[in-house]
């Protein structure tokens, strides 16, 4: 019987033990950590964290990922969960930025990935210099389904990021070349379209904030807003 494995997505930045120890007692297949790679005044603690993993036999890679961001953390974890969506998937939320544990729950939410805390023995005060020191809890923590933009709404997103504001028409355009779901059931005539479009695309974004309608005599323009352009950061994963 085949067991899935089990994968921990772990943000490195200025401590290892809350990233090695887990990995071990958890009895992590697999680890990817996010890494930070601009500079900062503090040293990152990647390599050590690296050879620690080497010496328990535990696979690794490292990815890119901005742990200061909210967008670029949510949409980085997200992605690796849906990647390894065959696998136990596992998000450290303690190893990171406060932005990344945010981030990373909210990943958690959108892809059915667990997220757990480790709760380190000895923190900065009591140690010689590192954010913390030793595991003395992990604890799984609880999520809830959240109402994120599905595949086809990311797409008309990306749409109207790379070519500006668009008509209904060119949606419709747009959504026929590539095969959308909103163009591809129900009624044929053109007035169904425009009704799916609404009802499936405009009108869920709109509620959101993600999209501006704006009447321009008999033509409906709609563009991203600055909050959607946001959102489409965290959840382009969908459409690569």
């Amino acid at each position: 019987m085949d067991v899935p494995e089990r994968v921990h997505l772990m943000p490195v930045g200025y401590e290892n033990d809350r990233i090695a120890l887990p990995a071990e007692r958890l009895r992590a297949d697999r680890v990817v950590l996010l890494q930070y790679t601009d500079e900062t005044d503090h040293p990152s603690y990647a390599d050590i964290v690296r050879d620690r993993l080497d010496a328990t036999g535990i696979t690794h890679e490292t990815v890119a990922c901005d742990i200061f961001d909210l967008y670029d953390s949510i949409g980085t974890v997200a992605r690796l969960a849906s990647e390894f969506e065959e696998s136990d998937v596992y998000v450290n939320l303690a190893s990171g930025s406060k932005v990344t544990a945010i981030g990373g729950m909210i990943a958690c939410m959108a892809t059915g990935a667990t997220p757990y805390y480790v709760r380190a023995e000895r923190y900065a005060a009591e140690t010689d210099g590192d954010v913390a020191e030793g595991v003395a809890k992990i604890a799984e923590l609880p999520t809830y389904p959240m109402d994120s933009p599905d595949r086809q709404q990311v797409a008309v997103m990306d749409f109207l990021d790379s070519d500006g504001p668009a008509a209904k028409r060119d949606l419709i355009a747009f959504g026929e070349a590539e095969g959308l779901p909103f163009v591809e059931g129900g009624a044929d005539s053109r007035k169904g379209q425009y009704r799916r479009l609404d009802a499936r695309i405009l009108d869920p974004l709109g509620a959101r904030g993600y999209v501006d309608s704006e009447q321009a005599g008999r033509t409906t323009r709609v563009s991203l807003t600055d909050r959607g352009s946001d959102t489409l950061r965290a959840f382009r994963y969908l459409i690569e």
